[in-house]
């Protein structure tokens, strides 16, 4: 979960469950005359939508860290604890791959890419493969890609879609998807700047691909407000887009106890907070 202070006595907490929803909103928008649709379409826009949804293992009943605190996102493979993070993550690939064959391996390529700085496009994110456990997930990940990559190769739907430079592209649009909805969800109200660590507002500068034969670019977004930004080059197929996703708002404080944490969780007053994104 993502979680940010909201004044001075409350915490806003936005579900990666919620962060995911708005990821899949971006890639179901995403293309115009400078940026092509993203294809195999229903496929990216799913995997999209359901990259974090492992985390609901995990955020229908989440664990206090040893503050006493709900614990924030980045760094969560740490602080959750290696077998924790992985297996939910590893959960929700597989449930993923059920519905969706091209969905889930390109969700399981995200997975590689959270442990291995983005296979080189994030080079500020933590390098996991000191940890024998990641090694064996990354591993058993690659054998999985594996086995989705023979039922791929003799889908009708998917079959021309797997060549490895479009499937680079499609890893390098779900990255810069993946950094959109962090960067507009880990923030509120827009123009707060407490939030120090996660996405840049240039998307940690991954390269965006636009259309075929033509160059990446890098994605600014430029906050106007407290609802408004604008973002250059524009990707969506329509201006404004407006972006909408709930919150949970709790006291900021300590919480003695799990059983006391989960009370004002399951109780906590929900809003929904609406930003818009423009082209100019």
């Amino acid at each position: 979960m993502m979680v940010m202070p909201y004044g001075d006595d409350r915490l806003i907490l936005i579900l990666q469950v919620d962060h995911s929803k708005v990821t899949g909103w971006f890639a179901a928008h995403w293309g115009n005359d400078n940026f092509a649709r993203p294809s195999p379409y229903a496929a990216m826009v799913l995997a999209a939508q359901e990259h974090d949804t492992g985390w609901w293992d995990w955020e229908i009943k989440p664990q206090l860290n040893a503050e006493g605190l709900p614990p924030d996102y980045i760094g969560s493979i740490k602080h959750l604890g290696g077998k924790v993070w992985l297996d939910f993550y590893r959960h929700g690939i597989e449930r993923l791959a059920e519905q969706d064959s091209y969905a889930g391996y390109i969700v399981s390529l995200h997975s590689d890419g959270l442990l291995t700085q983005g296979r080189g496009l994030l080079p500020y994110m933590p390098d996991y493969k000191v940890y024998p456990e990641v090694l064996e997930f990354l591993a058993e990940q690659e054998k999985y890609r594996a086995e989705l990559m023979e039922q791929l190769k003799v889908s009708p739907e998917y079959r021309d879609h797997l060549s490895d430079e479009q499937l680079w592209t499609n890893f390098k649009l779900m990255e810069v998807y993946d950094q959109m909805g962090q960067f507009v969800c880990n923030r509120y109200p827009f123009n707060n700047t407490e939030r120090k660590n996660g996405p840049s507002n240039t998307m940690s500068n991954v390269p965006t691909p636009t259309k075929p034969g033509k160059e990446d670019t890098i994605l600014t977004f430029n906050i106007k407000d407290e609802s408004r930004a604008v973002v250059t080059p524009y990707p969506f197929d329509i201006d404004p887009l407006p972006v909408s996703f709930q919150a949970r708002v709790m006291p900021k404080r300590p919480y003695g106890n799990q059983s006391e944490f989960l009370g004002e969780y399951y109780r906590a007053e929900k809003i929904t907070i609406n930003y818009s994104l423009y082209s100019h």
